[in-house]
C-alpha cells in the first residue's frame, strides 16, 4: 500500500463556544422557561400540563428549573448509551436529497415551475441512478397538484415505486391520513417508529406535526423537537440570545411533548442567519456555515452526537449557476476538511424550495474533488529504485513515456466526469460547448436508461393503500 501523506483530512478548528459560555446560555433559556415560558393556545394541552406539575400564566406555560435540569440530565444519560450517529469512519463522501422542494427545475424551458407527479416520478428516477455513486434518499420533492392531505403518501408512493431508496421516511403533515404512511412503511420494511415535532418559534407548542404525532401515538417509539429560529427576525441578532432562545423552546417543547405523549423526547438546537433587507432566512453564507458549527458545539454541552463540520449544503441561488457552485463548494471543502461525511441536499436550491437536476450532478462532481482532496498525497518515494537514473531518462526521452508515468498517472489524478479540463483550442473547434447542455444531455441518458422495478407485490399494496388514502380525503 503506497505511504498517503494526510492533506485536508486532519485538519481540526476550535470550538466556537467555551463550556462556560455554554453553562450561561443554557442558564438563561432556564431563565426564560422559569419566567415567559412557552405558548400553549390548545387548551386541552394546557390542563394536562397543568396536571402534569406545571404551571400555567394565561396561555402560556411555565417551567420550573428544576424540572428542566432533571430533564436535561436524562437526556444526557440517553445520549450516553445511544451509539454515536452522524460520521462514519472512512473516508467515503455520501449525499442525500431532500424531500421538500415544491418545485423543480425544468430541464427543457430552464424555468422553474410547480411540481407534478409526472416530473418528480423524472427526478426519481434520475436519483435512482445514482444510489451506486453514493447519492441517498428520494422523493426529491413534493408533488403540488396533490390534495395536501394526500402530499407525502404521493411522495412516498413515487418513492417505492421508482426507487431502490423508496423505503426513505418523508414527514406526515396531515392527522387525517397519517396511517396510511405508517402502511405503506410496513410495506417496504421500514416501519416508522419516530417522529418529529417543529416547534413554531419563538416559544409556542402547536402545529401540524405534534397533531400528527399526538394521533399516532401508539405507533410511536420516540419523538425528536426542533425549531428553526432566525437572528434578528424570530430570534435575537446576537448568537448569544438566540441559543438561549433556541434551547428555552425545544427543551421546553420536549418536555411539555413527553409530559402529553409518555414517549422518549429529545431535541435538538439550531439558529440560522437572516438577512434584514431581504427578510428571509441565509442559507449558503458565511454566517449560516458557522451557525451550523456553532449549533453543533452547542448540543455537545447537552452530550448529543454531532460533528465539528457543517454539513448542510442549502444556498438561496435559483437556479444551477456560479453562486450555487461556489457555496455548495465551500461548504463542501470545509465540512470534509473539519470530518464530515455526509451532506444533505444535493440538488436543492432557494433553501429547499428547488430541485435542479443539474444542480445535482455539478453536486456530484464537486464532492468528487472533495473527495479527492481529503484523500492526502502519495509522495511514490517508494515507487522507483534509482531516483536519478529515472530523472535522467525522462530527460533524454521525455517523462510522459517512463514506465513509472504509465504505471501511476491514475494514482496521482483525478478525472472529473463532467467538469473539462482541455486546452482552449479544442473547446473552440468544438462550438464552445457549455456544462450545462451536457448536464442536461446526461440527465435524459440516465433517465432514458432506468431499469427499476419493485419487488413483487409492493406496487400492489402501495397502489391499495394509497386509493384508501384518497376515498378518506375524498369522503
Amino acid at each position: 500500500m503506497p505511504e498517503i501523506q494526510p492533506n485536508l483530512f486532519d485538519v481540526a478548528r476550535r470550538p466556537l463556544l467555551t463550556d462556560e459560555q455554554a453553562e450561561r446560555i443554557h442558564g438563561l433559556a432556564k431563565q426564560i422557561l422559569a419566567e415567559t415560558g412557552m405558548e400553549v393556545l390548545d387548551p386541552a394541552y394546557r390542563e394536562r400540563l397543568e396536571r402534569a406539575g406545571l404551571r400555567s400564566k394565561g396561555e402560556r406555560v411555565t417551567f420550573d428549573p428544576a424540572v428542566v435540569d432533571a430533564f436535561v440530565e436524562e437526556f444526557r444519560r440517553s445520549q450516553g448509551q445511544a451509539p454515536a450517529g452522524g460520521q462514519p469512519d472512512d473516508r467515503r463522501l455520501t449525499l442525500s436529497v431532500s424531500s421538500y422542494s415544491l418545485f423543480v427545475h425544468d430541464l427543457e424551458s430552464g424555468a422553474v415551475v410547480p411540481y407534478t407527479s409526472e416530473s418528480l416520478i423524472e427526478m426519481t428516477k434520475l436519483v435512482d441512478t445514482l444510489a451506486g455513486e453514493g447519492v441517498t434518499g428520494s422523493p426529491p420533492g413534493i408533488p403540488t397538484e396533490v390534495h395536501p392531505h394526500l402530499q407525502p403518501l404521493a411522495q412516498y408512493r413515487i418513492a417505492a415505486l421508482y426507487s431502490r431508496q423508496g423505503a426513505s421516511p418523508v414527514d406526515p403533515t396531515s392527522a387525517k391520513t397519517a396511517r396510511y404512511l405508517f402502511e405503506m412503511a410496513d410495506v417496504m420494511g421500514a416501519p416508522i417508529d419516530g417522529l418529529p415535532v417543529y416547534i413554531p418559534t419563538p416559544l409556542r407548542l402547536g402545529g401540524e406535526s405534534l397533531d400528527v404525532v399526538m394521533s399516532c401515538l401508539d405507533r410511536l417509539e420516540h419523538i425528536w423537537v426542533s425549531s428553526m429560529p432566525s437572528t434578528g427576525t424570530s430570534a435575537p441578532v446576537h448568537p448569544f440570545g438566540a441559543l438561549a432562545l433556541a434551547a428555552a423552546e425545544v427543551i421546553g417543547g420536549a418536555i411539555a411533548v413527553h409530559l402529553l405523549s409518555g414517549k422518549p423526547t429529545g431535541f435538538g438546537i439550531g439558529i440560522f442567519p437572516a438577512d434584514l433587507r431581504e427578510g428571509s432566512m441565509v442559507f449558503g453564507s458565511p454566517e449560516n456555515m458557522l451557525y451550523q458549527m456553532l449549533s453543533a458545539d452547542f448540543n455537545r454541552y447537552y452530550a448529543a452526537h454531532s460533528w465539528m463540520g457543517p454539513d448542510n449544503i442549502h444556498v438561496m441561488a435559483k437556479l444551477p449557476d456560479c453562486q450555487s457552485a461556489a457555496e455548495k463548494a465551500a461548504i463542501m471543502a470545509l465540512g470534509a476538511s473539519l470530518g464530515t461525511r455526509h451532506f444533505s441536499c444535493a440538488g436543492t436550491l432557494s433553501l429547499d424550495e428547488i430541485f435542479s437536476a443539474e444542480q445535482l450532478l455539478v453536486d456530484v462532481e464537486i464532492r468528487d474533488w472533495v473527495q479527492k482532496s481529503i484523500a492526502g498525497v502519495w509522495l511514490g518515494e517508494e515507487a522507483v529504485a534509482d531516483w536519478p537514473g529515472e530523472i535522467a531518462a525522462g530527460i533524454q526521452a521525455g517523462f510522459m513515456g517512463l514506465d513509472s508515468t504509465l504505471d501511476h498517472y491514475r494514482t496521482h489524478t483525478w478525472y472529473p466526469k463532467r467538469f473539462t479540463r482541455g486546452a482552449i483550442g479544442p473547446w473552440l473547434k468544438a462550438g464552445q460547448p457549455q456544462l450545462s447542455a451536457r448536464l442536461r444531455a446526461e440527465v435524459k441518458r440516465r433517465i432514458a436508461g432506468y431499469n427499476f422495478e419493485p419487488a413483487p407485490g409492493v406496487r400492489a399494496e402501495i397502489e391499495r393503500i394509497y386509493r384508501a388514502a384518497e376515498r378518506s380525503v375524498a369522503g
